[in-house]
């Protein structure tokens, strides 16, 4: 009788016993294992004469013997893991769908099985992800060499550049921008020709809007503003503001010009729920649309009587906010030294507006006429013309809607209403509907095209991949799973993640048109930080880390032009990643870079205050700290698996040296201490703060304009709103390292290595095969 090798010490019982039903078997399969027989011997002579043909027989599968013991199935188990495959199968090309794995052990619902691993080298993760394309290689070094160098600010581009068109195009065709606009004007030509029922709206006087839309706050609130070791104290009422330096300081001499503006903190007297900057084209002076709500519909109410009813809120306002720029000696746009100024108000009568969102196509504002998205309190989403006129934007233009361009209404259902929506092109809108179904709708003419179920609850947010794949739309669910949808193909081209997610609020699902994936918040074990997670479009069920901050993620926001991550949490904190260098490599340390961070404090109540507090503002006092260093950006469960294999590792080797006798060095191979502290393994990071409900940042908003896309705004529930030029200038004539401040260098076509259909990518080897013994922190989301 011919054994393998590893068989040859052991002794089985010849005799086989099966067992009658399902439940005895585990019965009787332990006692045969315990069981063995003594007078089962191994001919020594066969053992020899076998001896020639063990190896054959050991590679072949087949011969493989049923009594194989359990230690060895699982080191064959490790030795298969082990295997892994940098190299994609030539035989299938990139842009064709991989089988559906046939094996019964790979059929897990919450496992993805496909052929991009976690270790995948970055070479061929570019040929995955973007094998549509022919020059995907190209495209991706191009990216690559503007934005790797800086881990968490994007960098000012030079005007009409290369750099800024490519930057601004992404992977469409360079003159991707200009067909677009003529298809606009195109488009909006035949609309005015067919149209039945133009817009329809009243233009009334400041004091008529302030007193029945436009929410008032009374008093002014107190800031405490500037270096963190000198603060001052400052009283600013709604519609104020505050200039800021490039540093984060006040300017208090505005006359002074050799200091220069770099953002402004404003006052709109009210909790801002959506924002967004518009789309134009050129050098002009930037609008802000923004949603604001009376703290009163957020406060809290001790008797639920006493709280306003949804159906008594019925007037809404959309607020749109002009921001100047100009050009210094340098010729680099910077914010103007005049203040913002309230430029345009719609002021409606179906609700409080819950989002806005302007149609993505760029135009030049003075020639066409943009048009604006709001989701209503009444359910129902209404596309609006903005006219505006710049000879009155020093007194403001107020109009009172009667009628607006467009109105999409849900199906006539039972409290079946809008939750979301996002725009698909310019006469297509998708929206999330609240009993899970996703409608396509048609503006002219104003029609349902689509309605597919989903998800089985409603959907919180809604985002589709415009302009590269407007089709394809992500969808997160209020508990479910992430769903992406082709609603070229919706019945047959539809995956999720597997990982169950629950959402309460929308503004935490951003698309990025450079890396062609989504970000979205993440299931995490512990409730005192939030997790930020990145799915690619093509491998939508495998995601990766991003972000790990404290608090609750409550808004996101993807650059329009450059892959640069902006976030908002509940305890005030906005950060700042580069997402194209956390993906590119997880060898190099990452970093990330936390803005500013807002505290708000209440007022005390009418009945506790005393002599000395009736001094308090009747707002409350807020303080905004900056100047924060930037900080390692790690996965901390990943952190800890890694820091517990280094202790156990540490372990082992101080045993096997005392086994030999040998004396312990002063400094372990770890670096780790003889007795361990268990506690060091714990997950919390630190004790949870519970912070006041108006110190989260309710919305955050990258410029989509390619000359202002370093512009970002964020909205705190104070009623702040933090204008910030955040654009690393070129200074390549006295850095050059990867210091996060050198300029980008334009890339040149030599520098690509054409070699039969190869083109090399830089940092290639960030993901090297030496990448294997690496914790990879993105395996435990």
């Amino acid at each position: 009788m011919r054994l393998r090798k590893s068989n040859q010490g052991k002794r089985f019982d010849s005799l086989l016993t099966f067992g009658i039903s399902d439940g005895e078997e585990p019965g009787l399969a332990q006692q045969e294992r315990d069981s063995s027989d003594e007078e089962f011997v191994v001919d020594p002579q066969q053992q020899l004469v076998d001896q020639d043909d063990q190896d054959e027989h050991d590679v072949d599968a087949q011969d493989s013997s049923d009594f194989e013991s359990l230690e060895d199935k699982q080191s064959e188990l490790k030795r298969k893991r082990s295997r892994r495959s940098w190299v994609p199968n030539d035989a299938k090309p990139l842009g064709e769908v991989q089988p559906y794995p046939t094996d019964p052990a790979q059929k897990w619902t919450r496992t993805y099985v496909g052929p991009v691993k976690r270790w995948t080298r970055l070479l061929f993760l570019v040929d995955y992800w973007f094998g549509d394309r022919e020059d995907r290689r190209e495209v991706f070094y191009y990216f690559m060499n503007l934005w790797w160098k800086y881990e968490v600010l994007p960098p000012k581009l030079p005007r009409d550049s290369r750099q800024l068109e490519r930057a601004q195009n992404s992977w469409m065709p360079d003159n991707f921008t200009l067909d677009l606009e003529d298809k606009f004007r195109s488009w909006y030509q035949r609309y005015l020709s067919i149209r039945t029922m133009p817009q329809e709206s009243t233009l009334i006087n400041r004091a008529k809007a302030f007193r029945w839309f436009i929410p008032r706050a009374e008093g002014d609130m107190t800031v405490l503003l500037g270096h963190v070791s000198n603060q001052k104290e400052y009283h600013i009422i709604q519609g104020e503001n505050i200039p800021f330096s490039d540093a984060g300081i006040p300017i208090e001499d505005e006359g002074n010009k050799n200091i220069q503006n770099g953002g402004w903190v404003l006052d709109v007297g009210g909790i801002v729920l959506s924002m967004g900057w518009a789309p134009i084209k050129g050098q002009a002076d930037q609008l802000l649309a923004m949603t604001v709500i009376p703290y009163s519909d957020q406060a809290f109410y001790e008797n639920l009587n006493d709280a306003p009813k949804t159906a008594e809120l019925k007037e809404g306002t959309i607020q749109i906010w002009k921001f100047g720029a100009e050009t210094d000696d340098k010729g680099i746009i910077r914010p103007a030294r005049s203040s913002p100024k309230l430029v345009h108000a719609f002021c409606l009568h179906w609700g409080r507006v819950g989002r806005v969102q302007w149609c993505p196509v760029p135009l030049t504002i003075k020639e066409h006429v943009p048009l604006l998205a709001a989701l209503c309190g009444d359910g129902k989403l209404r596309i609006i013309e903005v006219k505006r006129v710049p000879e009155n934007d020093s007194k403001g233009t107020f109009e009172e809607l009667q009628q607006p361009m467009a109105t999409i209404e849900p199906p006539r259902e039972y409290t079946l209403e809008i939750n979301c929506f996002a725009w698909i092109n310019m006469n297509r809108v998708a929206v999330g509907l609240s009993d899970g179904s996703v409608a396509v709708w048609s503006l002219s003419p104003c029609q349902q095209l689509q309605r597919h179920p989903v998800h089985s609850s409603p959907i919180m947010d809604i985002v589709s991949g415009y302009p590269s794949k407007p089709f394809i739309v992500a969808t997160m669910p209020m508990g479910g799973v992430f769903t992406l949808t082709d609603l070229n193909r919706p019945t047959a081209e539809k995956t999720y993640h597997g990982n169950p997610v629950v959402s309460l609020q929308p503004n935490v699902l951003a698309w990025s048109d450079h890396l062609r994936g989504f970000a979205s918040i993440w299931p995490t074990s512990f409730p005192g930080t939030s997790t930020v997670s990145f799915v690619h479009s093509r491998v939508f069920p495998l995601s990766r880390h991003i972000c790990t901050v404290e608090g609750q993620t409550t808004c996101l926001a993807f650059g329009t032009c450059h892959p640069f991550l902006l976030i908002g949490s509940s305890d005030g904190s906005v950060w700042a990643l580069n997402v194209l260098r956390k993906l590119s490599s997880h060898r190099d340390r990452m970093h990330k870079l936390k803005l500013f961070q807002h505290e708000y404090y209440s007022p005390p109540s009418s009945d506790t205050a005393n002599d000395a507090e009736e001094q308090v503002s009747h707002r409350g006092a807020c303080r905004i700290l900056h100047g924060f260093l930037s900080q390692t950006n790690i996965h901390p469960l990943g952190m800890r698996v890694a820091k517990e294999s280094r202790v156990k590792r540490s372990r082992g080797e101080k045993k096997a040296e005392k086994r030999k006798g040998q004396k312990v060095g002063e400094e372990g191979v770890s670096g780790e201490p003889e007795e361990i502290d268990e506690d060091n393994f714990t997950m919390v990071p630190a004790p949870i703060t519970i912070h006041e409900p108006l110190t989260r940042i309710t919305a955050v908003s990258w410029n989509p304009n390619a000359e202002f896309s370093w512009w970002a705004a964020a909205a705190m529930g104070s009623g702040l709103v933090r204008v910030i030029d955040l654009g690393i200038e070129d200074t390549r004539e006295n850095s050059g390292g990867r210091d996060g401040h050198a300029g980008p260098a334009e890339p040149r076509e030599d520098s690509i290595e054409l070699g039969n259909g190869d083109h090399s990518l830089p940092y290639e080897e960030e993901m090297g095969e030496e990448s294997d013994d690496d914790i990879d922190m993105t395996a435990y989301d």
